[in-house]
């Protein structure tokens, strides 16, 4: 992310994704701090960085970052200047050269009729820029949709069908979008038809124009309410005609995985977390690339850790145990593209589950020993309700789910591998390799600093789509105990990095099988591999 001098350098867009930048808290301290500083040197406002941090009472949404942008533009416009570049100066707030005369009712009338009519036509307008933008993005997934109908007659590549429905499903999310902004200035335009309709209602002069003005809004209007009406069957119709496709496309990804060997339960993976924070924050990880930062889900992760943890701490120390075999469901999730392999694990702080201090991390690692963990996480899957979470005209019915239970539960006795974790200079990560034949190698990686950030380009720069974890979540009875499987370590940084141990756990690769519908071979648990 480059620095500008000043705020007038910055396009709006640009000065939001700064704010968001700073928000993410997901690089180097030294690098925040200049962010940080920066936006206090340009931002012109007199609370400077405070607005970061501390909103006016009365904001509706103080954890927008949108919010903190309009405190800065909207107090640049009251000081009779624009804040962005790009952005063209209001006459309205120009500073009065002395008194003025006092308005006859004539001279207040026509000024109203003349704002009126400026209002309108600048309605009419934006109307048109959002039309054409709604048209050009509806058209943009025509041709994703004939250009994957083409190609799934083709042998292509494994690769080349991954882009090829990561490409229709980002044209079909920006064209809900475009459908979205378009439809935006529903409500508006009503508000402006009907104001103008109470002013022929009410106008004891120049009535005329106010009906002339009412005409033209409500013309405005209906065609506009008619264009929407359009718009939104024909995004419907393309949504359809798109889900049948990515529907196929996913069937013919998966069976040329399997045909290739390819698969996620056939091959090895890396998984990719972030390093920043990791011994405070749990971290999804996703197979592939790092995700784009999601802090808030981190948080939520963390709570619903802490509170399963308490809730089973809280059961074993006073005895009230039971004979069922409970679990805490702390993270439920979807990715948001099909072309997916499904590969994922859970990286949690050890201190969340036990004290650290007074072991020897570093000679277990080396020994490949095991040590008891108090708790252990499994994946899963939940069934969701009919009709609740939808993705487009796509229903979600199933989540991946990563559940939290008491070690009693695990179906050894032996405790957790102990891994170390090494430094890779090459990539500038630490990684570790999972046991196995076909491993997961996790690489945790440094945060991007200001000078190599991009800011995202598309939708698909966020791996995940719908990410739930609830504060206190509900104790559930597992079904089958007795075929639960732990795929888990506890992993050790060295000793100069500063990083504290780490529990991690990846999904059960037996799930794979399953997911897609074919018999598993025989393998043995990810326990005992």
């Amino acid at each position: 992310m480059k620095l500008k001098p000043t705020l007038g350098d910055y396009t709006e867009p640009e000065f939001l994704a700064l704010v968001e930048r700073i928000w993410a808290v997901d690089m180097p301290k030294a690098d925040h701090d200049r962010l940080i500083n920066h936006f206090d040197r340009i931002s012109g406002h007199p609370k400077g960085a405070d607005l970061l941090f501390y909103h006016p009472e009365d904001d509706p949404n103080p954890n927008s970052s949108g919010s903190v942008v309009y405190y800065v533009k909207d107090w640049h416009r009251k000081q009779g200047r624009v804040a962005f570049k790009g952005q063209a100066a209001s006459a309205a707030v120009a500073p009065a050269q002395g008194p003025r005369a006092p308005l006859d009712q004539a001279q207040i009338i026509r000024q109203r009729i003349a704002q009126t009519q400026a209002e309108v036509q600048k309605i009419i307008a934006d109307l048109a820029v959002s039309e054409r933008a709604a048209q050009a993005a509806l058209a943009d997934l025509q041709l994703r949709i004939s250009h994957l109908r083409q190609q799934l007659s083709t042998q292509v590549l494994i690769a080349q069908r991954e882009l090829d429905i990561r490409a229709l499903e980002g044209s079909e999310f920006e064209s809900r979008l475009a459908l979205q902004r378009y439809q935006f200035w529903k409500l508006r335009v009503q508000l402006k038809r009907d104001n103008a309709q109470r002013e022929v209602t009410y106008a004891r002069a120049e009535k005329g124009q106010w009906q002339g003005i009412a005409q033209q809004i409500s013309a405005v209007y209906d065609g506009y309410g008619a264009k929407l009406n359009q718009l939104n069957a024909r995004l419907r119709q393309l949504q359809t005609e798109a889900e049948a496709l990515l529907s196929t496309a996913q069937t013919q990804l998966v069976g040329l995985r399997d045909q290739q060997q390819l698969g996620p339960a056939q091959v090895g993976g890396q998984l990719f977390a972030p390093l920043a924070f990791v011994n405070a924050r749990p971290a999804i990880l996703v197979d592939g690339a790092l995700s784009r930062t999601l802090e808030g889900p981190r948080v939520d992760l963390q709570k619903a850790i802490r509170s399963a943890v308490a809730e089973f701490t809280w059961q074993i120390t006073s005895n009230a145990r039971t004979d069922q075999v409970q679990y805490a469901a702390v993270l439920r999730f979807d990715f948001r593209s099909r072309a997916e392999v499904g590969r994922y694990g859970v990286c949690v702080p050890l201190a969340e589950f036990l004290p650290i201090e007074g072991t020897d991390w570093l000679s277990l690692a080396a020994t490949l020993g095991r040590v008891n963990v108090p708790f252990r996480m499994t994946s899963g899957t939940y069934a969701v309700p009919v009709g609740t979470l939808s993705q487009g005209v796509r229903e979600i019915k199933t989540l991946f789910q990563v559940e939290l239970a008491p070690s009693s539960v695990a179906i050894t006795a032996s405790g957790v591998r102990v891994r170390s974790a090494i430094w890779n200079e090459s990539s500038q990560t630490y990684r570790f390799t999972a046991d196995g034949a076909t491993p997961i190698t996790v690489s945790w990686c440094h945060p991007d600093t200001l000078e190599v950030f991009r800011p995202p380009t598309s939708i698909a720069d966020y791996r995940l789509g719908t990410v739930r974890s609830s504060p206190v979540p509900l104790l559930e009875t597992f079904t089958a105990p007795a075929t639960l499987a732990y795929d888990d370590y506890v992993v050790v940084f060295p000793a100069d990095s500063g990083l504290e141990p780490v529990y991690v756990m990846f999904r059960n690769p037996l799930e794979f099988a399953q997911e897609a519908g074919t018999t598993p071979a025989p393998v043995a648990p990810p326990e005992t591999r």
